[in-house]
């Protein structure tokens, strides 16, 4: 965002798109060449290296090939549910912020686009600190036996999803002010991030064989909620861009975040779920001999 707010400033907004669309290509090219499905399958690591992540990750012996996703189970899963709804919460109110931040900080606070790009990028550093603090936090309070795997999650989705849903409500006291909007905004962010201890791994937990899947169907919904946003916010500051709409939206984003929250809270879960592992049909050699038979 800095380095997009210069561009714009010096060689016009079309340079920022030219400037992300090649950072993406190049990241693109990257990812092609060194990501692999397994370190067995990688062609250019070292034995040592390979031979290291082969047995400190977890092999599945049990089954073979393409595992059916167990639909009806996971439909009805309270702890899917929980992360699909926290997760669409949390990703509401994050793209409300990226999208919209630009927008208040111009009109409502009136900064110049050079500090926009600056004071806007200042919740994502904060974001990716905290995200990288709270795993650590969170793998050692498991580790130690302070915490079981669910209370971790929950205390960390409690932690990252509702205090933002209560600074939202500070915005509406103080969005006005400079200082404390960027603060605020900057604060509710960066406590965001510890997302990552909380249901954003959750599904690792809960059922490593449809991680995957589970984080799909969380993804389509928060997807969703990013149009919505912006459509909101659109519909609400289009005709009266003032701090008052911009308050609803405050209000809007705060009940957003503390659903999100509440409903990890009440529904979450840290536990293995039984139907991760589908149950292998019993062959004839692996039945027991009974006494005719022996």
């Amino acid at each position: 965002m800095p380095i997009c707010g210069f561009l714009i400033a010096h060689f016009g907004w079309e340079s920022a798109f030219y400037f992300t669309g090649i950072i993406g290509l190049m990241w693109s090219v990257a990812w092609f060449a060194v990501v692999y499905d397994t370190p067995a399958q990688h062609p250019r690591i070292s034995e040592a290296e390979r031979n290291f992540l082969m047995k400190a990750l977890p092999q599945d012996n049990n089954t073979k090939g393409h595992m059916p996703v167990p639909w009806k189970s996971l439909i009805l899963s309270a702890p899917v549910w929980a992360i699909i709804i926290t997760h669409g919460a949390s990703v509401f109110g994050y793209f409300t912020v990226v999208n919209q931040l630009p927008t208040y900080i111009e009109s409502i606070l009136h900064f110049n686009i050079k500090h926009n790009g600056l004071l806007s990028s200042l919740p994502y550093l904060g974001k990716y600190l905290c995200a990288l603090a709270s795993s650590v936090l969170a793998d050692h309070l498991r580790r130690s036996g302070r915490l079981s795997t669910t209370a971790a999650r929950k205390l960390f989705t409690g932690f990252a999803v509702g205090l933002p849903g209560v600074m939202m409500l500070a915005l509406v006291a103080y969005g006005q002010e400079r200082v404390w909007s960027i603060a605020i905004f900057t604060a509710a962010l960066t406590i965001n991030g510890a997302v990552t201890a909380g249901y954003l791994g959750n599904g690792l937990d809960i059922a490593p064989n449809f991680s995957g899947t589970i984080f799909g169907m969380a993804n389509t919904l928060s997807s969703f909620g990013g149009w919505l946003s912006t459509y909101m916010v659109g519909e609400l500051t289009k005709e009266n861009n003032t701090l008052e709409q911009w308050k609803i939206v405050f209000y809007i984003l705060s009940g957003t975040y503390v659903l999100g929250a509440l409903c990890f809270t009440c529904l979450g879960s840290g536990e293995l779920q039984p139907w991760n592992s589908p149950q292998k049909p019993i062959s004839r050699e692996d039945e027991p001999l009974n006494e005719e038979k022996a």
